[in-house]
């Protein structure tokens, strides 16, 4: 009975070994898979965060370019109503009362006129783009800053000045401007 234990014995611990080396390579196998699921879903959330920070990136650079157009066009405009103010200060009275000053300075001084025409469709056309990249915060403040010029620019074909009593709409864009391109960026 001693040899049959003996064999027994050995075959057990052959088993014993057999299972011990089957689930050692089972035991690594999965570690091995979870090891490379979770570095593959690591670098696919790398990968994301990456993507959203040039995004953001990318967007606050559209977004100084298209402010800094905005404010060029602006001033050019701005400057253009000044002109055209003057212009129709210095018209005098009409000797045709149905005739308006636009009418007159068109008449008297087309240059003027389209330039301020051109000025002011540049300016339209950076407001329309600034609108479509802006954060809500600047697209409110535009709007009413958008208002006074549109105000600013029917009074200078009356021979009136609309102000912008304190700066408000002006301030109020530029800061928002300057908030969003300062902003921290979301990842």
């Amino acid at each position: 009975m001693a040899a049959i234990d003996i064999a027994d014995s050995a075959s057990t611990a052959a088993w014993f070994t057999l299972a011990g080396a089957l689930g050692g390579v089972l035991l690594t196998s999965a570690v091995a898979l979870a090891t490379a699921i979770l570095n593959h879903r690591w670098q696919a959330q790398s990968a994301q965060q990456q993507l959203r920070q040039e995004h953001v990136q990318q967007l606050r650079q559209e977004r100084r370019e298209t402010y800094a157009r905005y404010g060029s066009a602006w001033n050019r405009n701005n400057h253009q109503i000044r002109a055209l103010h003057d212009a129709v200060q210095k018209l005098g009275p009409s000797p045709d009362p149905a005739t308006n000053p636009k009418e007159r300075l068109t008449k008297e001084a087309p240059s003027l006129v389209e330039q301020a025409w051109i000025a002011e469709l540049e300016w339209r056309e950076a407001a329309d783009a600034l609108f479509l990249i802006a954060g809500q915060r600047v697209v409110e403040a535009a709007d009413v800053h958008v208002k006074l010029m549109d105000q600013r620019l029917d009074a200078a074909w009356e021979g009136q000045w609309y102000r912008d009593e304190g700066g408000h709409a002006y301030r109020g864009l530029n800061d928002a401007m300057r908030e969003e391109l300062l902003r921290p960026a979301e990842p």
